[in-house]
Order: structure tokens, then sequence, then C-alpha cells
């Protein structure tokens, strides 16, 4: 008997986490639901010798088009790219220029990749964090780069809300892209 106890023991153990979802699911059955998006973040994009920095608007519809417009810096406010599947057209005004098929993650479609990757890529480590004051889940996400590069995003949502609050994105462990989401708001389907 005093053989079985601590076997008994260690798989009330193992078990207790059964039937209880992660965290990461509930967040990503959520965003699966999302039929469309309005947010806005300022990107900085990590180049080798600089970095440069984005503020931009973006609105999300899920699985279709997607437009994302800079607001600053001032010289390039008012540009506008729409992602459409792996297509990227920049507008300005009355001009239109199509810039052919979009083959790697850039400021143009982070955010659309971010609400994409929430929904469906596969979840490499989940957990609880603090950034600054605010309690965050956060989640690593695998995706692929329609060229077929690896791209991991680390993103902090709200634990309250589960809104995305900041962002990570890279490619051959290098930081290429981060974030941080100003402001969100999302439609979702009606569960049925």
């Amino acid at each position: 008997m005093r053989k079985i106890i601590p076997w008994l023991l260690l798989v009330a153990l193992l078990c207790a986490g059964c039937g209880k979802a992660k965290e990461g699911e509930t967040l990503q059955t959520r965003y699966a639901a999302v039929t469309s998006a309005e947010l806005a973040a300022d990107v900085t994009c990590h180049l080798p010798d600089e970095t440069r920095q984005f503020s931009l608007s973006c609105s999300y519809a899920s699985p279709g088009d997607s437009s994302v417009t800079v607001t600053a810096p001032a010289e390039l406010a008012g540009i506008t790219a729409a992602v459409s599947g792996e297509d990227l057209t920049l507008s300005y005004g009355d001009l239109s220029l199509a810039a052919g098929s979009l083959t790697e993650l850039c400021p143009a479609n982070c955010l659309p990749w971010l609400l994409k990757a929430a929904a469906s890529g596969y979840v490499l480590e989940e957990g609880r964090e603090k950034l600054g004051e605010r309690s965050c889940l956060r989640l690593a996400l695998d995706t692929t780069a329609p060229g077929g590069d690896k791209v991991v995003i680390s993103a902090w949502f709200d634990a309250g809300t589960l809104d995305p609050v900041y962002a990570e994105f890279t490619m051959a462990d290098q930081l290429v892209l981060s974030a941080e989401i100003t402001s969100f708001r999302a439609e979702t389907a009606p569960e049925g």
C-alpha cells in the first residue's frame, strides 16, 4: 500500500491541470472569431545600422483585405498600404502603385500579421508577465512568411481584456520589428 500512495499522488498532481483550457487557447478562439478590427500602433523597424519609427493605423478585415496608413512621421503621413493576401498596393491621395507580392515581414503588414497569428499561430510559449504596470498574457507564436521564412511573434495581451498591447517580430533570431499598440477595437462573429 505504501508503494502505491506516491504513485497515486503523482498521478493526481499530473492531472490537476487536465480539463483546464490554457489561456492561449481562449485567446486564439477569441481572435479566430474577429471579423474586423481597427488598431493603431507605434512601430519600430530594427535595421542592422539604424532604427526607423512609424505611427500606423490599421483597418483589418478577416480573412480578406487590410489597409495600413502611416500617420507619422509627417513626411510619410497619408501613405496607405493595402494588403490583400500576398499582394501589396501603395497609395497616396489619388495615386496608386501595385507594389507586387508581399513575401517578407514589414511595417505595412505587421499589424494584420499580428492579428492572424493571434488567431492561428502555433503557440511556442505561454505565460503571465507585467509590461510596465499592466498584467499581461504573453504568447510566443510561430508563423511562416509567404516567402517561407519562419517568423516568431512574441505578443503581450492585456490580461483582463485580451487586447493586444505590444509585439516583437523576429526572423532568424533577429528582432525585425516591434509594435506598441496604442488603440484597439474589434468586431467578432456572433457565436452560433
